[in-house]
């Protein structure tokens, strides 16, 4: 009896296997269970209690299980990741992740941009046409930068020259969403999300804002200036999506008096945003030598 105790502790332990497949199983059943009961029961019985029990000790063993095997399922991914050049890359290179990032981030912008396009179009909304024109200049500054970095290689000068230009064209973008909160001031114009969509628009909006914060610092510490040009837009993109969420919300929930609310928001992002652009073009002009991992812009 000590002996299959024992044996029982040490899967507990250490989870892996079959055992770990049928406690999967089994928690999801507890927690369908647990779930139903607490909406359909008209009166809490002791088996309901036991179910809840059981979930949420099933929730709390899951929780172990996923902290156990974390550590495991990294360095396996690592392995895994380092066995191909294109996902070594990804791993160790931070100019290489940037760009790949960029271009991901990018084939989003143009599908966010084209529905906001399509439904500007059907619903004869300015406001949405408005979002895709910011979209689109984004994504050409990208491209510009891209390209223009590519063409450079790593000849500092002319990568400096495309800093400035993306730095430029920041700032004019800043510009734009001006003109874009002066429309909105004379045409009323407004945006919505569909039911519950703002709820998640506003979760990832926020995320967005953090990981681009995030990623603007650090670009700025290491990152060539091609890859700190990408970090900036990224920044710009995430401050607009700012604005954006701030109108829908204001619009589901506020009233008319707060859309003043609105106009403040929006000049702060345009004067943070020609911010970031003045700042990239007075460092392209100041930097003497080429930052740490300038030489890694591919």
């Amino acid at each position: 009896m000590k002996k299959l105790f024992s044996k029982l502790l040490d899967i507990l332990k250490h989870p892996r296997g079959w055992s770990l497949f049928v406690f999967y199983i089994l928690f999801a059943c507890t927690l369908t269970a647990a779930i139903a009961f607490a909406i359909l029961a008209p009166t809490q019985t002791i088996l309901c209690y036991v179910c809840y029990a059981l979930a949420a000790a099933g929730l709390a063993y899951f929780v172990y299980t996923i902290v156990y095997l974390a550590p495991k399922i990294k360095n396996s991914t690592v392995r895994a990741m380092h066995r191909h050049r294109f996902t070594d890359n990804l791993l160790n290179d931070y100019g290489f992740r940037t760009v790949v990032f960029a271009t991901v981030g990018s084939v989003v912008n143009i599908g966010y941009a084209l529905l906001q396009t399509i439904v500007g179009i059907v619903a004869r909304s300015i406001w949405n046409i408005a979002i895709a024109v910011f979209y689109f200049v984004l994504i050409a500054l990208k491209v510009i930068a891209f390209l223009g970095g590519k063409r450079a290689k790593n000849n500092f000068e002319k990568t400096r020259k495309v800093y400035r230009v993306c730095g430029c064209l920041l700032f004019l973008l800043a510009v734009t969403l001006s003109a874009i909160v002066i429309l909105m001031n004379k045409t009323n114009m407004h945006f919505e999300y569909a039911g519950m969509m703002i709820y998640a628009a506003a979760a990832y909006t926020f995320y967005k804002i953090i990981a681009a914060a995030v990623q603007f610092s650090k670009a700025n510490k290491r990152g060539g200036l091609v890859v700190q040009a990408l970090r900036n837009f990224n920044l710009a993109d995430a401050l607009y999506s700012v604005f954006v969420l701030q109108v829908a919300m204001i619009q589901a929930f506020g009233s008319a008096q707060d859309a003043f609310a609105n106009n403040i928001t929006g000049a702060a992002v345009a004067l943070l945003i020609s911010g970031i652009g003045l700042f990239m073009i007075v460092r392209s002009y100041t930097l003497k030598s080429p930052p740490d991992g300038d030489g890694g812009n591919r």
